[in-house]
């Protein structure tokens, strides 16, 4: 019972690793029963002669029986048979050969290149609101690459001799996961059916740790990209419905819409915060044909607000930020309407709740406006604005008073005293408010000296005022006592 828990660990394990992962699975084949690899874009019948070009290698998978009347094999190529499958000869009695109508040609396998966006399907949630700009659908360096099993293909790997990097490679239902054996398999004879060109095929054991996502390396050829998305146009973009369109990071060609960008921390996980954008936007019903790219993209750091260095051709810089990319099915002038009304409101989310998701900063582009919102933070707008405008305020009121000191000294302006009452004044002014006493008619009235009756051995000496003996008259609590102020 020690034990029991391995399994589970090992399960949980196993199950992140997947979560993890990023699959891309290659779209096209060169199956027999494919009608698109046939010009006449159907499966060939019992009455037809299938024709391959002699001079062209190609494998091709079958998975049942056909009847034919003939076929012209190439030289060098291969038949991959599934279980009870092959071919039988049609015993009618006409013989169709000479009718070129009856002919129907396999188409070439070239055609197929390894850098086309429109090849690849990446495995992901089930969810129509996700996306991939044109550069990721491409697989990067840490995705698994899928080549279905029961399935033939042939996949140009482009010239100049570039290696692509992958995780891992699963084809015809073997996965590789180390450059020995891949490398065997590509020198054997089905490998060099399937792959050709000058690039080659590198895996790399290392796969994303990073929560925030990891750059996708195909930044340096995605020329090459765009011109295999575009080389049925004539390597021109069809043009956008909306006015001011917008050309995402990765993307080949303008979309209607808007983006947003995010500056964010160690704390910022970039699954995490998909799945809440699809949960808490996107599921909505006034979401409904809103589509959404998310991923790591480095782009040179203009300035924010600038629609013209935003909107123009953008270096590979090393600000790392997350882009996230809304787009949506509206046709006319409400194309990119509802993409635009779903990114706003992710932007005011960010300004409030951003800063628990690990985001700094989010700025937003869209299309039929020459605007952008820019600088919102993880902090309540109002917040900021009060804090502005205080900061504003208090220099202000310093700038005025710096001001008028330094035309005070310079003599320009004259700055008059203030008189500011203080405890000492205060003590002062009560001190002359007057005499507090009373008048006593007994001790104030004048007396003459011969009424006090003095004998005659007694000798009345009056003090002068101004003696330094003389008390005080001037105090509030004074008064004449003739008893006491005589010289007995």
């Amino acid at each position: 019972m020690e034990g029991w828990h391995l399994p589970i660990v090992l399960l949980c394990l196993l199950f992140c690793e997947v979560s993890l992962a990023v699959y891309k699975q290659w779209i096209p084949s060169t199956n027999f029963e494919d009608a698109s690899n046939w010009d006449k874009n159907r499966t060939p019948s019992e009455t037809d002669i299938v024709m391959f070009d002699s001079n062209k290698m190609v494998s091709v998978f079958i998975g049942s029986t056909h009847v034919l009347t003939g076929a012209h094999l190439p030289l060098d190529g291969e038949f991959i048979l599934a279980p009870g499958a092959g071919f039988a000869a049609f015993d009618g009695a006409s013989d169709p050969s000479s009718d070129s109508d009856h002919n129907i040609h396999f188409l070439n396998a070239d055609r197929y290149s390894w850098y086309d966006p429109s090849l690849w399907r990446t495995i992901q949630e089930d969810n129509d609101h996700l996306f991939s700009v044109d550069t990721e659908l491409i697989p990067c360096r840490q995705d698994d690459v899928i080549f279905p099993p029961e399935t033939s293909f042939r996949v140009d790997l482009g010239a100049g001799g570039r290696t692509i990097s992958l995780h891992s490679i699963s084809i015809l239902g073997q996965k590789f996961n180390t450059d020995q054996e891949l490398a065997t398999y590509l020198t054997s004879s089905t490998g060099k059916l399937q792959f050709h060109g000058t690039g080659s095929l590198k895996l790399t054991p290392d796969s994303c740790e990073d929560p925030s996502g990891c750059k996708c390396g195909n930044d340096e050829v995605e020329s090459w990209i765009c011109a295999s998305l575009l080389q049925n146009s004539g390597g021109r973009c069809p043009k956008p419905a909306c006015q001011g369109a917008l050309k995402p990071v990765g993307q080949c060609c303008e979309i209607c819409g808007a983006m947003l960008f995010f500056n964010y921390t160690q704390a910022f996980d970039l699954q995490q915060y998909k799945q809440r954008l699809l949960h808490t936007f996107l599921d909505l019903p006034q979401a409904s044909g809103v589509r959404m790219a998310i991923s790591k993209v480095y782009r040179a750091n203009t300035v924010p607000g600038s629609v013209h260095a935003a909107r123009g051709k953008r270096q590979a810089g090393t600000l790392p930020q997350i882009q996230v990319v809304l787009t949506d099915d509206g046709a006319g002038p409400e194309a990119g309407r509802a993409a635009i009304h779903v990114a706003h409101a992710i932007l005011t989310d960010v300004a409030e709740q951003g800063a628990d998701f690990g985001i700094l900063q989010g700025n937003m582009e869209y299309s039929s406006s020459s605007g952008s919102t820019a600088g919102l933070t993880g902090e309540r707008p109002t917040s900021g604005l009060v804090t502005g405008m205080a900061i504003a305020l208090v220099l202000g009121l310093m700038a005025l008073l710096g001001g008028l000191l330094l035309l005070h000294r310079t003599g320009r302006v004259r700055l008059w005293p203030l008189a500011i009452p203080t405890l000492w004044h205060r003590s002062e002014s009560a001190s002359n408010q007057g005499n507090l006493g009373f008048e006593n008619p007994i001790f104030d009235s004048p007396v003459p000296i011969s009424g006090l009756n003095p004998g005659p051995d007694v000798e009345v000496v009056l003090e002068d005022a101004s003696s330094p003996t003389s008390p005080n008259r001037n105090s509030g609590s004074y008064f004449t006592n003739p008893l006491f102020e005589t010289d007995i």
